[in-house]
């Protein structure tokens, strides 16, 4: 049987569309502990979302919002955005598929927060805010019809899948973590779009935002959050030797995470628990091993120069592999963070990692090969960690 993408063409004017977008904002800030009341949930209803987590941060430039602007004036056809709808805290509200730069554009010019710049036709508007400009300005934008489709259902997450793929050809393209965000949302989702967030503005310990090479480029394309996501995967489930590739265990960890949401609730929240202290535990031990490494995810911890590589997901595997066979072997994580304990395992993780596959010369498979990186962490004894007192 054939899937049907159900959609339908729709003209929004940009008045209508910014005081949509202002009441998204809104009802993102409103207290989530409080269930919304009828009246209010009307009063947010077609509210645009226009950041939901599966979305790019803001790329755009106000060069390029600012000829956003002089299109409109100008005539000049717009391309049409994409909009899907969702639930939001029991509302019906519509998330941004593709046309989010167009949209915050609108949004931000309205309330004045840039002025125009680097017009090649229309200069006169150059260095004018939207409060600048004469009326008849303020109306043709405002009133301008932008086209736009609104998606009522997905048939399937694959096929969604395949529609912000090809959405998003031919413009910035989403990255592939942006796109697993945007099919499998989900509450963990949302918890690791916050945390690299977070690191972003510097709201977690240093060592931590040093530990993740968490530079601001690598927040905004998702590769932090990628890189989490296959730590929480190893952190869960350990090693998976049908994996080919390292972003597999980010692929198919957000699939089921975000199936066991709407499926089994209960168990959802379950697991979610267990692997937020169990990912946090992870962290503060990284904490302790950055007191003397200063980039744990690196070749740096068994003495090997990084030469730039501040963060190697095969070192995050690893270690991420080695604290799942504690855990399953009972071993007591709080043993790492003491002294004596930490020093004893970073010694035998150095010698063990600078024995291994990683330095030799004839092993030519993927540094992540997972037969590979299994071997190596089922051959590792933490005897010599029983003597530490918890």
């Amino acid at each position: 049987m054939l899937a049907k993408i159900n959609y339908k063409p729709q003209d929004i004017a940009i008045k209508d569309i910014i005081s949509m977008i202002t009441n998204g904002y809104k009802l993102q800030k409103l207290d989530k502990e409080e269930e919304l009341d009828d009246e209010l949930k009307l009063d947010y209803t077609d509210s645009i979302i226009i950041a939901p987590d599966y979305q790019r941060d803001y790329r755009a430039s106000v060069a390029d919002e600012s000829s956003l602007i002089e299109s409109i004036l100008l005539g000049i056809p717009i391309p049409p955005v994409f909009l899907a709808n969702d639930r939001y805290e029991g509302v019906k509200v519509l998330n941004v598929v593709d046309g989010q730069h167009r949209l915050r554009a609108f949004h931000r010019f309205k309330e004045n927060q840039f002025k125009l710049s680097g017009l090649n036709i229309m200069v006169e508007l150059n260095g004018k805010k939207f409060s600048d400009c004469e009326f008849e300005i303020k109306e043709k934008i405002l009133s301008h019809k932008l086209a736009s489709i609104v998606f009522t259902d997905f048939p399937g997450l694959e096929l969604e899948l395949e529609i912000f793929s090809r959405y998003n050809k031919g413009t910035k393209p989403l990255t592939p973590q942006d796109i697993r965000h945007a099919v499998y949302n989900s509450k963990l989702n949302s918890f690791v779009n916050k945390f690299a967030q977070k690191m972003n503005d510097k709201k977690v310990s240093s060592k931590i935002q040093r530990a993740y090479n968490a530079t601001t480029d690598r927040v905004k394309k998702k590769k932090i959050q990628e890189n989490i996501f296959v730590i929480m995967s190893i952190l869960e489930d350990g090693l998976n030797t049908g994996y080919a590739k390292s972003s597999v265990y980010a692929e198919e960890y957000m699939k089921h995470k975000s199936k066991l949401e709407v499926c089994n609730p209960q168990q959802s929240q379950k697991e979610y628990d267990e692997i937020i202290n169990r990912f946090n535990t992870f962290n503060e031990i990284i904490e302790v091993i950055g007191e003397r490494i200063e980039y744990p995810f690196s070749k740096e911890i068994y003495g090997v120069s990084s030469k730039g590589y501040r963060f190697q997901i095969t070192i995050a595997m690893i270690l991420s592999g080695v604290i799942h066979k504690m855990i399953k072997e009972g071993i007591s994580l709080s043993r790492l963070k003491q002294k004596a304990g930490i020093d004893n395992f970073l010694t035998y993780i150095s010698d063990t990692l600078k024995n291994s596959y990683l330095e030799d010369p004839k092993f030519n498979a993927s540094s992540t090969n997972a037969r590979a990186m299994n071997e190596l962490i089922n051959e590792m004894n933490f005897e010599f960690l029983q003597v530490v007192e918890d």
